[in-house]
């Protein structure tokens, strides 16, 4: 492989969603570690904000990027008003920092940084996490030398560019946090060691439907003796914590609208029930953790549930639609799961092969492979 003989300076397109944010961290961390200098773009979302702010180390800039709205909407002039805006400042940070690289994490705000890059005649990437791309990526593909792929399903969708499977990085304190050990996680969380253990999550904006289906089951999951760690989001924190008040479940639950430290929640997971975004399942696939995965009906394309079904086929998951989720199921399914050791050790397994460890790595090696062709 070529190697880069000097720092480069790379434009990391990947806010919006927590899906693209944190991946695109992981890249600029990595980077950075290597002697590299990187630039992450993020939206003016509450979202990324936060997430900026615990990564002192990084250098952020906010663009003014919409998501594109329909060809005939209303919405599509302040839509173009903004891209051009936001193409004009690209094209300014590209000049200043003498970018090399510019690297589109996926979705609305990668299209103007990766065209600015083109333009430039800066090296260009764009990432899709998912099995099933979205239109933004596919938009956004027809500039770019390279596309990075979460799972290889997704090659077919890019037929006229050069494709490398990298996996999606999971996040980087995630991974150190995990090596480093320290915490006990049960005390942590106020749970018993000798319990089985159900993470239920829907990401950081929670999931209503997936949160109701497991409060609804409290006296099943109390019979079959499950604790659980629910991580509810915070629209429904409250209605969640009242619920298990009413149950002999509160004894054996750890009910919060966040968790700050996830890589303890997956420690103790025995199983997950989640909806099956890409970084989610990344991290799943990370810590070796069965799951009920319960894809998110309104994803665009439907695309949360072609990244189940490759859990599913490969047996490191269950794919089960929020529309036949109820109590009765969820108890068949968790109790099939832990019934058999071996079956259960054998959805572990077959999550951890689909993990890519090292995805950040990868691409920061792709990254200086590129740069050193120019």
């Amino acid at each position: 492989m070529a190697t880069v003989e000097k720092s480069l300076h790379v434009l990391i397109a990947c806010g919006g969603t927590g899906g693209h944010l944190f991946p695109g961290i992981a890249v600029g961390e990595v980077l950075k570690a290597r002697g590299h200098e990187a630039t992450l773009l993020i939206s003016e979302k509450k979202i990324d904000s936060l997430a900026a702010s615990g990564h002192v180390g990084l250098s952020f800039e906010k663009m003014p990027f919409l998501a594109m709205p329909r060809i005939y909407s209303p919405k599509m002039l302040p839509f173009g008003i903004k891209f051009l805006s936001g193409l004009r400042a690209c094209k300014k940070l590209i000049a200043q920092n003498k970018t090399q690289v510019v690297l589109g994490m996926g979705g609305f705000t990668s299209t103007a940084p990766v065209i600015a890059g083109k333009w430039a005649k800066c090296k260009t990437l764009i990432h899709d996490s998912n099995a099933l791309p979205g239109k933004a990526n596919r938009l956004t593909a027809r500039f770019c030398d390279m596309v990075l792929l979460g799972f290889a399903e997704a090659g077919k969708f890019f037929p006229k560019n050069d494709t490398r499977v990298t996996g999606t990085p999971v996040r980087t304190n995630l991974r150190a946090e995990a090596k480093a050990g320290g915490d006990d996680p049960f005390a942590f969380f106020k749970l018993e060691p000798g319990r089985k253990t159900l993470l239920v999550m829907g990401g950081s904006q929670g999931a209503r439907g997936v949160n109701e289906a497991v409060t609804s089951s409290l006296d099943v999951l109390a019979a079959q003796g499950w604790q659980v760690l629910h991580i509810t989001g915070p629209a429904d924190y409250q209605a969640m914590h009242d619920a298990y008040q009413k149950t002999d479940m509160v004894a054996h639950a750890h009910v919060a609208a966040f968790c700050h430290r996830m890589e303890l929640a997956y420690q103790i997971a025995d199983v997950a029930i989640a909806r099956s975004g890409a970084s989610t399942l990344a991290e799943l696939a990370y810590f070796g953790v069965p799951s009920i995965l319960v894809p998110y009906p309104f994803a665009a394309d439907d695309h949360q549930t072609k990244n189940a079904e490759i859990f599913a086929q490969t047996g490191a998951g269950l794919l089960i639609k929020q529309s036949d989720l109820n109590a009765a199921v969820m108890a068949s399914v968790l109790s099939d799961i832990v019934a058999l050791e071996s079956k259960y050790a054998t959805m572990k397994a077959a999550a951890r092969k689909l993990s890519h460890d090292d995805a950040a790595e990868r691409i920061a090696d792709i990254i200086e492979e590129l740069a050193a062709q120019t």
